[in-house]
């Protein structure tokens, strides 16, 4: 991935050019920042990221001319303030970060109907949406199907598209792909010059669509957490790293039919300032949550680094993923403890050294709580769900599962469903047959509520309690503190033993 260096840009926010040195510039520009997946407005505790920092570079850019900013989804939820405040804190900041564009992600749909309203209607910057409505078919107050904007004397077509899924009630996500061929025509005939998606999909489903509609110039997407550039027949979909760690800027020149595009990333890191607006707005949330949780403490010590971003914990096993669920056997008295790793969010390295609660609580970020529900589960149907958490629709995604208190060995190689050639191994020795019963905790969103495509009737008694749950963030607190007396050293790998390749159909 190219760092951003066009047109001048590393001389705009670093410095790191001869100084007086001009670089070219393209005639009447339309250029564009993205950012995607952003759940907190301040900076990560490895120093990268930060709201007021990408203000900084938006009011820069602005500074040279006309740019337009925009968000592809995934910000009003989930977060540890969100789980108070509903995402009133980060449309607070992206107001002051002057963001002009948005569109839902996903998770803008845990929030309740009338909080995602009110929350749609304090923004400043306007919503977009071609394919998500109230389920009556009428549109969100305030939110625009597509929108055309002019830029630097050319008329931008805008619309917005998200992922379809099994959502609360209250919304409906039509077909992306037809929503979006609706949208495209509707700015053809408008006779936009330039026609550019605000997705909130997988990079799979942007590319195909942009290689379906030749008259789509770019693709501004989220969904995916890690930054990607792909070319697509000379047009781009874009993607930024997930929670500001970067943005993706684009310029396009020359016009309806011979666009050209220069596309690059920029890293948002310390050698940026903050935007004093932005900056304000962050710090009165933080404050907010300092008199909500009271003040932050250390909890423990890390021996090393704790390595809990998705793009680890959704694919294999991972050290938090063994830490969480050995404190969820641990706090139950569970035998096996099974984790969907779509339920941790801290998406961050947690660095050696002390640990705080307000770390430890940013790993469940769901209003839910997160709550842990304990049931019986045979041998053969803990295969079952294990099987489900190696499947193609959980391999790469929030439905695996961390476990603690099994053993097993998948072969991504065979056909989905059938990937757990072995036995079953207890941690001590033995194996758990396919007649014997296990207690299983297990977070109750997959367990009770089917979440992930998860189906566990044995639960039902237990989920009838699940208000009453034990909190995850709980059980991972008392654990670091309690059994492992504030030491937190990193259990050994090897409960999930991967051989040979996935299988590419």
């Amino acid at each position: 991935m190219k760092s951003m260096s066009w047109w001048g840009l590393g001389v705009l926010l670093v410095g790191a050019c001869v100084p007086g040195a001009k670089a070219p510039e393209p005639l009447n520009p339309v250029r564009l920042l993205l950012i995607n997946d952003v759940y907190v407005t301040d900076t990560l505790s490895d120093g990268s990221g930060g709201l007021a920092r990408v203000a900084t570079v938006r009011n820069r850019l602005a500074d040279q001319g006309p740019v337009l900013f925009v968000l592809a989804g995934d910000f009003l939820s989930p977060s540890l303030l969100s789980k108070y405040y509903g995402g009133r804190q980060m449309v607070e900041a992206l107001n002051a970060a002057k963001l002009d564009y948005a569109t839902f992600g996903n998770h803008e749909f845990e929030l309740p109907r009338d909080t995602l309203i009110s929350r749609i209607d304090q923004s400043s910057f306007k919503w977009v949406s071609t394919n998500c409505t109230l389920a009556d078919g009428n549109p969100f107050p305030k939110v625009l199907p597509w929108d055309t904007v002019r830029v630097s004397g050319h008329l931008v077509g805008l619309f917005g598209l998200t992922l379809a899924g099994d959502y609360r009630s209250y919304v409906r996500c039509a077909d992306p792909d037809r929503a979006a061929t609706t949208a495209v025509d509707t700015l053809t005939g408008l006779k936009a010059d330039l026609i550019v998606g605000i997705t909130h999909q997988t990079a799979a489903a942007d590319r195909d669509l942009l290689a379906r509609e030749p008259r789509i110039d770019l693709i501004l997407g989220g969904h995916e957490h890690e930054a990607l550039d792909s070319l697509v027949s000379g047009r781009h979909v874009l993607k930024a790293d997930a929670n500001s760690r970067s943005a993706q800027f684009a310029t396009l020149w020359g016009g309806k039919g011979k666009w050209r595009q220069a596309v690059g990333l920029v890293r948002i890191d310390s050698r940026l300032p903050d935007d004093t607006a932005t900056a304000r707005v962050a710090e009165a949330w933080a404050d907010s949550l300092r008199k909500r949780l009271g003040p932050e403490r250390a909890v423990g010590t890390a021996a090393a680094p704790i390595d809990a971003r998705d793009a680890v914990s959704r694919r294999r096993e991972s050290a938090i993923g063994a830490l969480v669920t050995d404190a969820f056997r641990a706090g139950t008295g569970a035998d096996v403890a099974l984790l969907n790793a779509g339920a941790m969010r801290l998406d961050d390295v947690i660095p050696a050294g002390p640990i705080s609660n307000y770390q430890l609580e940013s790993i469940f970020l769901f209003a839910d709580e997160t709550r842990i529900v304990t049931f019986p589960l045979s041998g053969d149907r803990l295969r079952e769900v294990l099987e489900h958490g190696v499947s193609d629709a959980s391999l790469g995604k929030g439905g695996f599962l961390q476990v603690s208190g099994v053993r097993f060995t998948v072969e991504r190689s065979r056909r989905s469903g059938t990937r757990l050639p072995g036995d079953l191994q207890r941690p001590g020795g033995g194996t758990i047959a396919p007649a014997d019963t296990v207690q299983v905790a297990m977070a109750a969103y997959p367990a009770c509520d089917a979440g992930d495509g998860y189906r566990v009737p044995e639960a039902a008694e237990s989920c009838g309690r699940a208000g009453s749950a034990p909190r995850a963030a709980d059980l991972l607190i008392g654990y670091i503190s309690d059994s492992l007396g504030g030491k937190v050293t990193l259990p050994p790998a090897g409960r999930i033993v991967e051989v040979g390749t996935p299988n590419p159909s």
